[in-house]
């Protein structure tokens, strides 16, 4: 995503509160082993499209710095009840034309497919297109990645376009179809008034566990 020249605002560290979990800005104090080594995952790395490599807490470091959390905004979903690192949420926005692109990845096998996404969008994309006042949420996705789809399809965002054996695989080599889908302020604030039910059921949706009970 090319980002267009545009005043970039000096943002407060982040904090978003749910019933179950909380999201905030990432600094170097998060890194860990812990952290690192979601980047040997199968799952995460098919998610994200990248080989399994083994990465260090300087690693991890490294990679928290590249973030200006001004356009390159990188924040950790953690569970409330142990303050546990469960995930992360990147977003780049492009100031100039008020859009932003944001990518999930839940990190801590125990909870995935517990409804941790479902929890955090609601304040997620209150914070961005409310108290920011952006316009566009936008999001690629490759095809074979079915639960960030259903995600998708579930909460009010409209698919684009596919662009066709767009992206090779690092996990087999072959090509897959990358998924262009958006949501704007507008289109947000419709479905939560035609979908009161599924928005509650939102708000209660992660089941959070605490991986060293299982």
């Amino acid at each position: 995503m090319t980002l267009a020249r545009a005043a970039q605002p000096d943002l407060e560290p982040i904090f978003i509160e749910t019933p179950h979990l909380y999201v905030r800005t990432l600094d170097r104090r998060d890194a860990s082993e812990r952290f690192a080594a979601w980047f040997e995952e199968k799952e995460v790395c098919e998610g994200l499209n990248l080989k399994p490599q083994r990465k260090t807490k300087a690693d991890i470091e490294a990679y928290i710095a590249k973030f200006d959390q001004k356009s390159r905004i990188l924040l950790g979903i953690f569970d409330r009840s142990n303050d546990l690192l469960i995930g992360l949420l990147t977003v780049q926005i492009d100031w100039a034309l008020k859009r932003y692109l944001a990518n999930t990845a839940v990190g801590e096998a125990a909870y995935r497919r517990r409804g941790v996404m479902l929890e955090v969008s609601r304040p997620f994309r209150a914070y961005f297109f409310d108290t920011l006042g952006l316009e566009v949420m936008t999001a690629t996705v490759l095809a074979t990645n079915k639960p960030i789809i259903g995600y998708l399809n579930k909460t009010g965002w409209t698919l684009n376009r596919v662009l066709k054996d767009q992206v090779r695989s690092n996990i087999d080599g072959s090509a897959v179809d990358l998924c262009l889908y958006s949501i704007t302020r507008e289109a947000w604030h419709n479905w939560m008034k035609e979908n009161p039910e599924t928005l509650k059921a939102m708000l209660t949706a992660a089941a959070p566990r605490d991986p060293s009970r299982e």
